[in-house]
């Protein structure tokens, strides 16, 4: 097998996303200083601190996928999950485009198609393991993983 290392980052961070995030965040930061214009007194409240959470959990989750001669590989931050697939015991690896209503939405999904890690998208590395388990990674890149796929696939 080859000793190259294809490796893609892949966050949930899209232009809808961020204004709808920022707007309810806003909504909630106007909540704030109206009432500290009325009382004085600067209080956060609970809205306020549920919004900056998710935020701040969108800025740091990550999917990294990563393919080299030992199998396929994910990490997904920031829930410190990581899981290899070894080539021998992947059955079939190919690219294809799913749908959202195929798993449900994005993220860790578990559905009929099988298990799915995806940030956003519609493409992915569809992993059938020998035993029959179904993988769906997301990819940004289907084009270029085709190629990657191609090189590893014996």
């Amino acid at each position: 097998m080859m000793n190259n290392i294809y490796k893609e980052k892949q966050s949930f961070w899209t232009w809808w996303l961020c204004i709808i995030l920022f707007a309810f965040f806003g909504y909630e930061l106007f909540g704030v200083f109206s009432a500290y214009i009325d009382s004085g007194v600067l209080s956060f409240g609970v809205g306020f601190w549920i919004m900056l959470i998710i935020i701040v959990g969108f800025v740091f989750m990550r999917l990294t996928t990563t393919i080299d001669s030992k199998g396929i590989e994910i990490t997904f931050i920031p829930f410190a999950y990581k899981k290899r697939w070894k080539w021998t015991d992947i059955d079939q690896v190919y690219v294809r485009t799913y749908s959202l209503k195929d798993f449900g939405g994005w993220g860790y999904r578990i559905s009929s198609q099988g298990v799915a890690y995806n940030t956003r998208g519609k493409n992915g590395i569809q992993i059938i393991l020998k035993e029959g388990t179904r993988v769906m990674i997301g990819t940004q890149k289907p084009e270029l993983l085709n190629e990657v796929i191609a090189k590893y696939k014996v």
